[in-house]
């Protein structure tokens, strides 16, 4: 089902009123297509996806049908499906490049940090725009960076506390934070990092590069980068990456090259180029709430 924001809520609302049995039928509550585009894709322009108010959008959003959902069925888990950059098919050179996946990892994160368990994406190969690989099943820069994800970052969800950027807003005024860092656990499924290390995803829709320095228990610990950047002159539009400055390609039909990191002495600060997306591993932290499944 799509349908305006406004009017999913009024349906979701009235068929939860009026099936008060639900809890004891349903493992979930899905969201089918919920908000499932963010522009609309025949009007859409590269610096539509640096803009922070939009990649804030859906998470007010869902803050609202929880409240909906938590009244009406206490304790049933939310499923978003049917992501996708922009409507109308996908914008080409736009939601298939670099500059969607600001959109995509953000989306992650944040309905991570809200409790939502199940994302799906829109899809892995249809018609138009929105997709994960080309026409010629090339991977396409959302398919790269949802690999990473996978690879690196666990279910587990970290606070992040961030000297400089968490800041009281004036009255009337938001902060829209254009670095924006989330942590988790790292994947147990990965055979690289032990249980308790730590896995930052970061994006700097800045301008201009950003310096992190890691404090506490990370302070004196290794660091593996995974620096996701457009490659070639394209920039943002660019529909083919580079990670760590080695550019991402299938090895042949049926198999992914490797994913190499860039070891990090400890200690040494990061350094976050402008406008990209990266991840960083922070190795045999032994962080309490790592260590168990």
């Amino acid at each position: 089902m799509t349908c305006e924001y406004s009017t999913f809520v009024w349906l979701l609302l009235a068929f939860l009123r009026s099936n008060p049995s639900l809890a004891d039928i349903s493992p979930a509550v899905k969201m089918f297509q919920l908000l499932n585009y963010y522009i609309d894709g025949r009007v859409a322009k590269v610096t539509d996806f640096l803009k922070t108010r939009l990649l804030d959008t859906l998470s007010d959003q869902i803050r609202k049908i929880q409240k909906v959902v938590n009244t009406y069925t206490p304790g049933k888990k939310i499923w978003l499906e049917g992501i996708g950059a922009t409507s109308a098919g996908g914008t080409n050179n736009l939601s298939d490049s670099y500059a969607a996946g600001f959109l995509w990892l953000n989306t992650l994160g944040m309905l991570a940090n809200q409790g939502i368990e199940v994302v799906m994406r829109h899809s892995f190969f249809d018609h138009g725009h929105n997709h994960l690989v080309d026409q010629n099943f090339n991977p396409l820069p959302d398919y790269w960076l949802s690999l990473l994800y996978k690879r690196l970052v666990g279910p587990r969800v970290l606070a992040v506390h961030v000297a400089g950027l968490q800041r009281e807003p004036r009255p009337g005024r938001v902060i829209r934070d254009k670095l924006r860092i989330y942590a988790h656990c790292s994947s147990s499924h990965s055979h690289s990092y032990v249980r308790g290390s730590i896995t930052l995803y970061i994006i700097n829709l800045h301008r201009s590069r950003k310096k992190i320095k890691l404090v506490g228990a990370l302070r004196d610990k290794l660091v593996h980068q995974y620096l996701l950047q457009p490659h070639g002159t394209d920039g943002l539009h660019a529909r083919s990456v580079q990670l760590n400055g080695q550019l991402l390609a299938m090895a042949d039909d049926g198999t992914l090259p490797e994913l190499k990191p860039r070891p990090l002495r400890a200690g040494r600060t990061l350094v976050i180029p402008p406008l990209t997306m990266s991840f960083y591993v922070v190795k045999n932290v032994n962080a309490l709430a790592c260590r168990y499944r």
